[in-house]
């Protein structure tokens, strides 16, 4: 019988397999996608940020437990994390920020040598084989009736990017052993809107000051990118700004998105810039006066905002150039949802953390149960937080697996 049965070749999977079988465990990970690391693979558009240099406790979310997270995160620090890694031989580098990539810049770089290491160490792959029931009698488990366990590691994820392959049964699974899940919502997910005056300038992209408002209070503001779409909006800001979006959407609260395109300017610097250039550029075009200060799909979108029926530019008023000038840093867009499960990267929500050991990851419910990742109620910020929840709870799950006998 299999001293330990992981079911999840993800992040937390691999992490946990690999110093599992580094304690002498005999450690099977059974997977129903054809390989390991398929959600790696696809993070951080191919290049995989797998850690930040900043893992302020800040960055870490959670409906069930604030005090769950301390103790993963406090024993795996950056120092800690990138000398794991260099271990191994994944070297990492930060890119202009804290947010840190495989040197390579290539997710395939973490996904390979992660299952390479694992082989490397012992560990016994399953392929393509979706467990679909687990029976528990006498403090043994036993999976879709043919493998037996001992200990069991649910390290399945969540049900967020479903087109590699993630399902809700780790949910399932925990509901079966009479764990609570929280409520689930979609996290770093683009956001949908009604607002078909945004049509006009779907793909454009900028840098902007982006804020969340809900019931017309402001909750959070980003300066980041921000892509408008033919659905809503997209880009790191909403990414960012996310997840309290959709938790207030759940709770059907009025959900707008405040934009600023010239952050570094006030409404009336604007204002005073544009009046010069009415009399630098006079007898020319409209379109002209916001020529290289904005995006060009933007500016016909601002002067309709502004409501602005001039075709050249002699012709604006002092008011016109006011109300141009108030648009460019208040371009407001309500939104009703998120693009979806299938569309986030992560779920916020998961499993009850007060129902498990912070210290081990094993369940309070039952004994040789185990969870790790995802699939907690632990979701993090956008800039590689919810890749470190995965290494830390795995190494947090291994590194406490200490005192067990062997099979």
């Amino acid at each position: 019988m299999n001293n330990i049965i992981i079911i999840g070749a993800g992040a937390s999977g691999l992490f946990s397999a690999i110093f599992l079988c580094k304690k002498g465990y005999n450690v099977t990970v059974i997977e129903k996608n054809t390989k390991a690391g398929r959600k790696i693979l696809a993070s951080g558009n191919g290049k995989c940020n797998i850690t930040n240099t900043n893992l302020s406790l800040d960055c870490f979310n959670t409906f069930s437990n604030n005090n769950f997270i301390k103790y993963s995160i406090n024993n795996m620090n950056y120092s800690k994390i990138k000398s794991i890694f260099e271990d191994m031989g994944l070297l990492i580098k930060n890119i202009n920020s804290t947010k840190v990539y495989p040197m390579s810049e290539q997710a395939s770089s973490v996904s390979d040598i992660l299952y390479d290491t694992a082989v490397h160490c012992g560990v016994h792959f399953i392929f393509d084989e979706e467990i679909e029931k687990i029976n528990y009698k006498n403090n043994e488990f036993l999976l879709n009736e043919k493998y037996k366990a001992k200990y069991l590691v649910l390290a399945n994820g969540s049900s967020a990017m479903s087109k590699l392959g993630s399902s809700n049964s780790g949910y399932k699974f925990a509901k079966q052993f009479n764990h609570k899940v929280t409520k689930l919502i979609p996290s770093l997910v683009q956001l949908k809107s009604k607002d078909k005056s945004i049509y006009s300038i779907s793909g454009v992209k900028t840098i902007a000051n982006i804020s969340l408002m809900v019931d017309k209070k402001v909750i959070k503001t980003v300066k980041s990118d921000i892509l408008f779409t033919k659905y809503g909006l997209s880009g790191n800001s909403i990414l960012d700004l996310s997840r309290k979006a959709a938790l207030a959407i759940y709770d059907k609260k009025d959900v707008y998105i405040h934009i600023d395109i010239l952050p570094e300017y006030s409404t009336k610097k604007i204002f005073e810039l544009l009046t010069k250039r009415k009399y630098l550029l006079k007898n020319k075009d409209i379109s002209f006066l916001l020529k290289s200060i904005i995006n060009n799909k933007l500016i016909k979108y601002i002067y309709k905002q502004a409501n602005i029926k001039s075709e050249n530019i002699n012709t604006l008023s002092k008011q016109d150039i006011s109300n141009i000038s108030h648009c460019i840093k208040n371009i407001n867009i309500s939104v009703y949802d998120t693009n979806g499960f299938e569309n986030a990267e992560v779920v916020a929500g998961g499993v009850d953390l007060n129902q498990v050991d912070e210290k081990t990851m094993q369940s309070k419910l039952v004994k040789n149960l185990y969870f790790c990742g995802e699939l907690l109620d632990v979701d993090g910020n956008c800039g590689g937080y919810n890749f470190h929840w995965a290494w830390s709870s795995a190494y947090t799950l291994s590194n406490n697996f200490k005192n067990l006998k062997k099979d």
